[in-house]
């Protein structure tokens, strides 16, 4: 392949935007084409992100788009729902494809893009940008050189207020509502720094048969737990904790790319008897409350500044890039099977939702 890599862009809402700010940031990267719905909308796009050698041409429609010659890549950023055939459509012309996540509705759909991808040979990754994020990727670093011992536990919730009207994405059952949209987040997150899980269990709670608003999952492997929690109907400080016997780590928010993380470091706390003094001995009072206000005698505590370029979906970009350049067909970092694993437990949350009236 050549070292410039031609993209073609699927959709024309915020996140493809964003992408293709993004994108224009690396200099061997170009805007081949734009596809829509609408060939407005494609026009539209294209003009707004005009580069040196012109506009990119802007078409109607995934075949159109996936017919192109000179697309090397396309990044599908379309609803939830039109992931798989779109994604189906690309690959079946041979063009490797960065697919917006969720990378489909369910774990089944997400197997037969992946065994389309691979039949074919052509790269896919679902664009899961929060795993390349340098704030996920350093903690990741840290928990594996055992800088807070051995992990035990992750924590992270995610939840956005969302207005009831008009209807977004995340009240559509067909788009598998706020546990499709957010979370895909926090799973993978967890599957990203523990691996596959032994144990799963969760629920989602609805509003009278809307797609669900609010989520909590728990998950078990042999010496590790998660509890992993999202909504649309409250905020909450999206932060990410993973605790470990020897500290922890925050992923402060949002943890889908954090402007930077808190190692907490605790070595062996003292002994009962060493933190107040029996009273027979003579300790006066301004060195027993210096003593009680030492907490960093047996923790240490660094911020660690963790930038980020654009708006954070550069890095995976680069993934892309090095994967497509290297003739990979999935990236070690965001695999095909992690995608899978995902949406197998998602689906297993969806099949149960609680109606929100239904708890007291």
């Amino acid at each position: 392949m050549a070292q410039t890599v031609s993209w073609g862009v699927l959709g024309t809402g915020v996140i493809a935007q964003r992408f293709v700010s993004d994108l224009l940031g690396r200099p061997d990267a170009r805007l081949a084409a734009v596809g829509a719905r609408s060939a407005g909308s494609a026009q539209a796009f294209a003009a707004a992100f005009s580069q040196a050698s012109g506009a990119p041409a802007a078409v109607a429609g995934v075949e159109a788009l996936a017919a192109r010659p000179d697309i090397d890549v396309v990044y599908i950023a379309t609803p939830n729902s039109d992931h798989m055939d779109s994604a189906l459509a690309c690959i079946e012309a041979g063009k490797s494809v960065l697919i917006e996540k969720p990378i489909a509705l369910s774990g089944g759909q997400a197997r037969r893009i992946a065994e389309a991808a691979r039949r074919k040979g052509v790269f896919c990754m679902e664009a899961m940008w929060m795993r390349f994020t340098p704030g996920v990727v350093r903690a990741k670093a840290m928990l594996e050189a055992g800088e807070i011992g051995d992990p035990l536990h992750l924590d992270a919730r995610l939840f956005f207020p969302r207005a009831p009207n008009p209807p977004g994405r995340t009240d559509d059952p067909a788009e598998g509502g706020v546990i499709l949209d957010l979370g895909v987040y926090p799973v993978s997150l967890a599957l990203h720094l523990f691996g596959a899980p032994t144990e799963v269990s969760g629920f989602g709670l609805d509003r009278g048969g809307a797609a669900a608003q609010q989520a909590a999952l728990a998950l078990g492997w042999n010496a590790r737990t998660a509890t992993l929690s999202c909504g649309s109907t409250g905020e909450a400080d999206n932060a990410a904790v993973i605790v470990g016997t020897r500290g922890r780590i925050h992923l402060h928010r949002q943890f889908l790319c954090p402007p930077f993380l808190t190692r907490v470091r605790t070595a062996a706390a003292p002994a009962p008897a060493d933190r107040a003094p029996p009273r027979r001995q003579a300790v006066g009072r301004l060195a027993f409350a210096k003593r009680l206000l030492q907490p960093l005698d047996f923790r240490r505590v660094a911020l660690i500044p963790t930038p980020y370029l654009g708006f954070g979906l550069r890095h995976q970009i680069d993934e892309v890039h090095r994967c497509l350049l290297a003739g990979a067909r999935e990236s070690p970092i965001m695999p095909l099977a992690d995608s899978i694993r995902t949406l197998d437990i998602l689906d297993r949350v969806r099949a149960r939702p609680q109606p929100l009236e239904a708890v007291a």
